[in-house]
């Protein structure tokens, strides 16, 4: 795996590898970057690599509507995503890092990464004319990745670009399994 050293000339893009379970890797320039990679038979749970090391995050609806960052078998939760009903959101790290989610204002759906003082760390943009509901074909490009400096977090580029992916991902499934259950109450 890659590590983002030079993240200012690094053009990325996620590209979906498998469907079921879903999977994605992040890949730039010089390989992969990242991979994440939904667990079988759970639609919430997956699994993050970076050259940095790697994580697992949930989605948990009960008792409140947040996202869980662990290292993989451990109960201990090194941050914690809380989204807000307008879809923003606030990352926090144990080491007292935090990070703002913000969607993307416009057509194609995505959302950036912001430091504290407002500054964008990690913008994702799912590709035009391309569904981010989890059924594109493999290999294909799906989203892409644009990482901005300064970047001196412990949370590198890398880890935050999958974390919004997956926040992205879980998104369009929440949506899929709304528009289904309005489906069903229709017929």
């Amino acid at each position: 795996m890659t590590a983002l050293t030079r993240i200012q000339s690094t053009p990325l893009a996620w590209h979906q590898e498998a469907d079921n379970p879903p999977s994605f890797t992040l890949r730039g320039q010089d390989g992969p970057v990242a991979t994440l990679q939904f667990l079988p038979g759970q639609n919430t749970l997956a699994r993050v690599e970076t050259a940095d090391g790697a994580w697992t995050l949930l989605h948990r609806a009960f008792p409140a509507d947040t996202v869980s960052l662990r290292e993989p078998g451990s109960r201990v939760d090194l941050a914690t995503f809380h989204p807000h009903p307008s879809g923003q959101g606030d990352l926090m790290f144990l080491n007292g890092d935090s990070f703002h989610w913000r969607p993307l204002a416009g057509i194609e759906p995505g959302g950036a990464f912001l430091e504290a003082e407002g500054m964008p760390l990690v913008r994702l943009t799912v590709m035009p004319d391309r569904s981010h509901r989890l059924h594109v074909p493999g290999g294909t490009a799906v989203g892409a990745v644009e990482a901005l400096p300064p970047h001196h977090h412990q949370a590198g580029p890398a880890l935050l670009a999958a974390f919004g992916w997956y926040l992205l991902q879980v998104e369009g499934l929440k949506e899929h399994t709304t528009q289904a259950a309005e489906t069903s109450l229709r017929l």
